[in-house]
């Protein structure tokens, strides 16, 4: 399955090397949510490896925000795999997330029974890492809307964008947004600007008429007061010159055929040139493809998995010591039907955890809080409650754990399996090209609005806001002009400014 359609691509020892050194450090830096992974990640295959263009990069993340499952995990994954083939996938996959979910299994595993809240030091801390995040954010907005955002239009769907996203947060919300934003724009592309451009043209056409009719009466009127001894010296400078133009004609012949057999050996010189840039491109690392028919086959996967959970949940009573395959069928239903990334998860798990007293509310919000404070997505929650949930049960954290860390992001990995081949297949379409040109600015407005929506939630836990700010501005200028690596800007910025806040504070 991870042989390619092209033959372009590096032996699967180099693949998995490159995804290695790629993505290993993500796994221990990406702090701040979803959004900052996504400016991360932005930074690291778009700005520094140039893997894929911006525009792919927006059109990936935008399939992503409508598709069901944890958004930046999701892209990260793509990118993967278009660069590099399911198997470079799947490690970045575990790289990019292993790291904060073995974190979250041992802890849920050790407050199985632990009563207490989350200390002072790990708020403030927690809120350093978010403020350089922000500051990250805004930067991979800014580089994006460089290219995404260049007229009226654009410019206009991301600003409406930004602000509906920023003020309402139903999870529908987000891809019916990028649904509009795509027939506006091929509407007003296919149909809108045709249609004023013609009728411009049309006037351009009456205005260039008129005046040639004005220009033709005018001559009329000159020729009829030219005088005889005018006309005379005009046939005279006309016979006296055909002489010459024969002549002309002849050295006009002779200079084509000199520069017919010039032009042979430039013919030949530019073969020769063609050969080398063909050369050159099929040496060129070209995207990892793979037929529609075996997208078709993950997305029959995806359903039949769905129906499948679906059922156990319906036929099987709920109690409050949970089965693995309960879990496992409530897990996977969640993340099939989570549009909104990472957020939206706590009151779906909420409501189906901690209502059926398969965890306590106590649990539940000391594991929210972890969450928070350590790199990864934030569906590595799963692990979390899937220990809590089994240790509770009587049985095994760890394959609790494994269960809900495997059904939580199965939906969206396999979804986008099923999309990336359509996708790779249409983008090139002109009638695409139009739709992604508005899909892409609303998605640059969605990350314009993440930065409004991180400092909120930065701020909710108090702390001195003034000193987040020059947190974030630190970060925007460190990563944007001094190309300070942003793990690095996230770790020892962020934490470090966070831990000096509380020293601070506390000292």
């Amino acid at each position: 399955m991870d042989t390619p359609l092209n033959s372009t691509l590096p032996p699967r020892k180099e693949r998995l090397l490159e995804t290695a050194v790629t993505y290993f450090k993500f796994g221990f830096t990406t702090f701040g949510g979803p959004a900052a992974h996504v400016s991360m990640l932005h930074e690291e295959v778009v700005t520094r490896r140039k893997w894929i263009s911006n525009e792919q990069f927006t059109e990936l993340f935008a399939i992503c925000q409508a598709l069901p499952g944890p958004s930046s995990t999701e892209l990260a994954y793509s990118v993967s795999l278009v660069r590099s083939g399911f198997l470079c996938a799947c490690l970045a996959f575990l790289l990019w997330s292993i790291p904060g979910g073995i974190v979250m299994t041992v802890v849920g595993i050790l407050i199985a029974n632990l009563k207490g809240g989350i200390p002072e030091w790990a708020t403030r801390l927690e809120q350093g890492l978010s403020s350089a995040a922000i500051g990250l954010v805004a930067l991979a907005a800014y580089r994006m809307s460089t290219t995404l955002a260049t007229d009226k239009l654009t410019r206009i769907l991301a600003l409406v964008s930004g602000g509906v996203s920023a003020l309402y947060t139903a999870p529908w919300l987000l891809p019916v947004i990028m649904v509009s934003g795509g027939i506006i724009s091929f509407v007003y592309d296919a149909h809108l600007v045709p249609f004023l451009v013609g009728k411009r043209l049309a006037k351009e056409r009456r205005k260039e008429e008129q005046k040639q009719l004005k220009d033709l009466e005018q001559g009329h009127g000159q020729g009829q007061g030219q005088t005889v001894e005018e006309a005379t010296e005009e046939g005279a400078h006309e016979q006296s010159t055909g002489s010459s133009q024969k002549g002309e004609i002849t050295s006009v012949h002779g200079s084509i055929r000199h520069r017919a057999s010039s032009d042979q050996e430039s013919v030949k010189d530019w073969e020769a040139v063609v050969d080398v840039n063909d050369e050159e491109l099929n040496e060129e690392r070209l995207p990892y493809t793979y037929s529609k028919k075996l997208g078709l086959v993950f997305l029959t996967i995806f359903l039949a998995l769905l129906i499948t959970s679906i059922l156990v949940r319906a036929l099987v009573p709920t109690q409050e010591k949970v089965s693995y395959g309960q879990l496992f069928a409530t897990f996977y239903f969640v993340g099939s039907i989570i549009i909104g990334g990472g957020p939206v998860i706590i009151p779906l798990l909420k409501n189906y955890i901690v209502d059926t007293h398969w965890m306590t509310d106590q649990q539940f919000l000391i594991g929210l809080a972890l969450i928070q404070s350590i790199p990864g997505p934030n569906f590595n929650f799963a692990a979390f409650v899937g220990a809590v949930a089994m240790v509770n049960s009587g049985l095994s954290g760890v394959v609790g754990a494994i269960l809900c860390f495997i059904a939580i992001f199965a939906p969206g990995i396999l979804l986008k399996n099923a999309v990336i081949p359509f996708w790779q297949f249409l983008r090139e379409k002109p009638a695409v090209k139009m739709v992604f040109r508005g899909v892409n600015a609303c998605a640059l407005g969605l990350v314009f609005s993440a930065v409004w929506l991180l400092w909120v939630q930065t701020e909710h836990f108090g702390g001195n806001t003034g000193y987040h700010n020059v947190i974030a501005c630190a970060a925007f200028v460190a990563s944007g002009y001094l190309d300070i690596p942003a793990p690095l800007v996230i770790v020892v910025g962020g934490g470090g400014m966070g831990a000096i806040e509380y020293g601070l504070r506390y000292a």
